[in-house]
């Protein structure tokens, strides 16, 4: 019988999947944050009928637990019962093109999977993989003489690749967008409201990073356009209605449309409830976010970002309470802050969010060695996240100087200066500070800051050497 080593037939490793589309490089995003979403969006399945495939959730979701992800544990097993999953539910596909994708991906996954796991002659081994290759062989060759279906079969793996891209940050956007564009190209009628839904959310990502607010404006149009054609495609699929509602309301003059949304979503699981509260709390309306916050707490299954949610509503009416001189209401608010960040973080410990908001709250609480310790240990974590990296950097830089009495000292320099070598570093790969209006007031105010300090400490050596980091990259 042939084992692992005696084949030489390895034509199937240029099978696309998600082990040869390069999605460990270039990522922005953290890894834990990726898998934790995707669980959360697997979790709203037990409540919600999904009217689309998920196939390329549990596909991308099988292929991290073996990837070459910073921070990934290689679970096999793990993935195989992922992988598993997905062929089941390819086979419920009613389209024979779609399924085959569905197929052809999960078979090359598993294929791969299982060369990264087989170092040595095993026959059990050398038996799966005969049988996962007969699969493949029948699912990538059988049209292969046929250029429209194969054109087709491509469009549905592109739409694989590109919800994992879609989720990886700012430089697997573009190519997302184009893999999504040129499936709702080819396939027509077949388009999915998942997908329109996806591509409207890539455009409202990409549009952070897109200079001057005219163009950031045709951008949200071209947002609020896949929204609506998701909803033509499927009227119930409410997590596109309330994205719809989210861009309509960043549009002057279009409030009261997105008011009208989001009073048409009527379907009640863990993530619809978070969206309803963004776009309440994003329009100032505490009382109806605290409501549906409140409503959403009934739910068997809650997620780590639903706590996080409440806890920047409280967070924002501290703020407010603050500034209207009711201290007693802000002593209030905070500590309902600090209960639902801890609720979050007993749920996820590596939400980015919520870590942040908790050091930001030690410090400002005078707690300075446990913001110290948080900030320190949120660096070393989402050292693979240059933007997490930049705003946690800043805020650490700001603790410092708040720590002595507002004044700059040696310490604090050295972390602005930290900071301004992850904004150069990501502007020279990246062209862009992302969300533009904070990460660029973050390096402003550092530069002024350090400018500041060096002039009036006498150090024109380090004032000269800071401008000429800085004005390469045009800040």
């Amino acid at each position: 019988m042939a084992t692992y080593e005696d084949s030489n037939d390895d034509w199937w490793e240029s099978v696309p999947c998600h082990f040869i589309w390069d999605l460990e490089k270039e990522v922005t995003v953290h890894f834990q944050t990726v898998k934790t979403n995707l669980d959360s969006k697997l979790e709203t399945r037990k409540v919600v009928d999904w009217a689309d495939s998920a196939c390329d959730l549990l596909l991308f979701r099988g292929y991290l637990e073996v990837s070459d992800f910073v921070g990934v544990q290689r679970n096999s097993w793990k993935a195989e019962q992922f992988f598993q999953e997905a062929d089941r539910e390819a086979v419920k596909t009613t389209d024979e093109l779609e399924r085959n994708a569905y197929v052809t991906i999960a078979t090359a996954d598993r294929l791969w999977a299982l060369k990264k796991e087989t170092t040595e002659r095993d026959e059990v081994k050398a038996n799966e993989r005969a049988s996962l290759l007969k699969v493949l062989e029948n699912s990538w060759k059988k049209y292969q003489n046929n250029g429209e279906k194969r054109e087709k079969i491509d469009a549905y793996i592109g739409t694989v690749a590109a919800f994992a891209m879609s989720r990886l940050g700012v430089l697997k956007y573009k190519e997302a967008e184009r893999r999504y564009r040129y499936a709702m190209k080819v396939l027509g009628q077949s388009v999915k409201s998942s997908w329109c839904q996806s591509l409207g959310m890539l455009i409202g990502r990409q549009s952070k990073h897109t200079a001057g607010p005219s163009l950031q404006n045709s951008e949200i149009g071209q947002e609020v356009r896949f929204y609506k054609k998701a909803l033509k495609i499927d009227p119930y699929n409410d997590s596109a209605r309330c994205d719809l509602a989210l861009a309509l309301g960043r549009i002057p003059n279009h409030v009261q449309e997105a008011e009208w949304h989001i009073q048409q979503v009527d379907k009640e699981y863990c993530e619809i409830f978070v969206k309803k509260a963004r776009f309440f709390r994003g329009q100032g309306e505490y009382e109806k976010c605290i409501k549906v916050l409140s409503e959403g707490k009934e739910l068997e299954s809650l997620t780590a970002n639903f706590y996080h949610q409440f806890a920047l509503v409280y967070k924002d009416l501290s703020k407010i309470a603050y500034q209207e001189g009711d201290y007693q209401k802000k002593r209030e608010y905070s500590e309902k802050e600090e209960h639902y960040l801890d609720e979050c973080l007993k749920m996820d410990p590596m939400n980015f969010g919520a870590l942040s908001d908790k050091a930001f709250s030690y410090s400002m609480g005078g707690q300075f060695p446990a913001a110290d310790d948080l900030y320190l240990h949120i660096m070393r974590e989402f050292k693979s996240s240059p933007f997490d990296l930049l705003t946690t950097q800043y805020r650490y830089a700001r603790f410092i100087v708040h720590r002595n009495h507002q004044r700059m000292n040696e310490t604090s320099a050295e972390a602005f200066e930290d900071m301004i070598t992850t904004a150069c570093s990501i502007l020279s790969t990246m062209g862009s500070l992302g969300d533009d209006t904070a990460n660029n007031k973050y390096v402003q105010d550092s530069k002024k800051r350090l400018e500041q300090y060096y002039q009036t400490n006498g150090e024109g050596q380090k004032l000269q050497e800071l401008r000429n980091r800085t004005s390469p990259v045009g800040f």
